[in-house]
């Protein structure tokens, strides 16, 4: 019986080669995104925001009042911190969906705390009241948004990162009963993944087959939700609301000329400082460059009604952000019913323009 060949050294470097991952393989080392981060995104900003303004009012009705005496002051950006690392620790140790949309509106309310104080973290004599600070936070915001918006929309979802977030929806239904709405969006999610994928196709057979919870009467919240929900569709794709969100748009295309024009005049009879002058000078041209775009689509309304809508939306978003940053400099807490009317008029353009394009289709 012949003596087998002993493995040698440079047999094994190959072998290791071998069994190394190709590239396509080595991307599954990244990090899987979330099909849900969107909207823990907007419940951390949402919890963070109510929290800022809450302490703001409480603490101009209290009279600024300070816990703590002999000395001490326990400033609220602790029990911030404490509210974050609340969150944190309930991330790391317990899993499913509902911790984390928990997690998300703890450590909004912990990171508002936190931030609220950031005036006196960027000045020499630990100023609360220092003015940009609002206008700071605003931006932190909206760079906090559009980080979490590329995220989510990098690039369509791959293989792995579908397989993930369809395990993680089964989990959370074989603890919780799967709802038939349930049932149906983990299917959607297989469906729009890659079909020759052995895995997804088991998958998707086992869903098929999973027993869901019968359809019961939906609550009182879901109902009204339901009907809000139904309400707002009708009245966004009549006729007679597209011609008034015209007009309103029209109009206060005009207003925001005229608006330009006094606070130019009022401007150049008044002196200022440097850094005010300066904030100024930014807020007339971003104001500016809204109104020209908010002319541009009262203009081309007579040509295309959805590229109108396409230019009252840039306006829209050169207004939300630069136009409100620096408004809140002036104006603090006052700048906030601004950013509410053009999320507002924001979310009636993306529904105008949605029904838009549909209807030509």
């Amino acid at each position: 019986m012949a003596q087998e060949a002993p493995f040698s050294p440079q047999q094994e470097q190959r072998e290791i080669r071998v069994e190394r991952p190709v590239a396509s393989e080595s991307r599954r080392a990244l990090p899987l995104r979330n099909i849900h981060v969107g909207s823990l995104l907007e419940t951390f900003l949402v919890a963070a925001v109510l929290s800022i303004l809450g302490i703001r009012v409480f603490l101009e009705l209290t009279g600024y009042p300070q816990l703590g005496g002999n000395g001490l002051h326990i400033a609220h950006m602790l029990w911030g911190g404490l509210g974050m690392l609340i969150a944190l620790i309930l991330l790391l140790a317990f899993l499913g969906y509902r911790v984390q949309v928990f997690s998300a509106f703890l450590g909004g309310i912990g990171f508002g705390f936190f931030i609220d104080e950031l005036g006196k973290f960027i000045t020499s004599d630990n100023n609360y009241f220092f003015q940009p600070t609002l206008m700071l936070i605003y931006i932190l915001f909206i760079l906090l948004f559009l980080g979490v918006r590329g995220i989510e929309q990098y690039a369509p979802l791959s293989k792995e990162e579908r397989l993930a977030n369809t395990l993680d929806m089964l989990k959370e239904s074989l603890l919780h009963r799967l709802h038939p709405e349930q049932k149906t969006k983990v299917l959607a999610l297989l469906d729009a993944g890659d079909q020759q994928d052995q895995r997804l196709r088991m998958l998707t057979r086992a869903v098929e087959q999973m027993e869901v919870v019968p359809a019961g009467k939906p609550s009182v919240l879901t109902r009204g939700r339901n009907a809000a929900t139904s309400l707002y569709q009708r009245v966004v794709h009549s006729r007679q609301f597209a011609r008034f969100i015209i007009a309103g748009l029209t109009v206060y295309a005009l207003f925001f000329v005229g608006y330009l024009l006094v606070l130019v005049l009022s401007s150049t009879r008044q002196g200022n400082n440097g850094a005010t002058s300066s904030v100024e000078a930014c807020l007339w041209l971003s104001s500016a460059v809204a109104g020209v775009l908010l002319v541009i689509g009262t203009l081309t309304l007579r040509h295309s009604r959805l590229q109108a809508y396409h230019w009252f939306r840039r306006s829209i978003l050169v207004s939300l952000l630069l136009v409100d940053v620096f408004a809140f400099y002036f104006e603090q807490l006052g700048a906030l019913g601004g950013v509410v009317v053009h999320l507002v008029i924001l979310a009636v353009l993306n529904a105008l323009i949605a029904a838009e394009q549909q209807g030509q289709h």
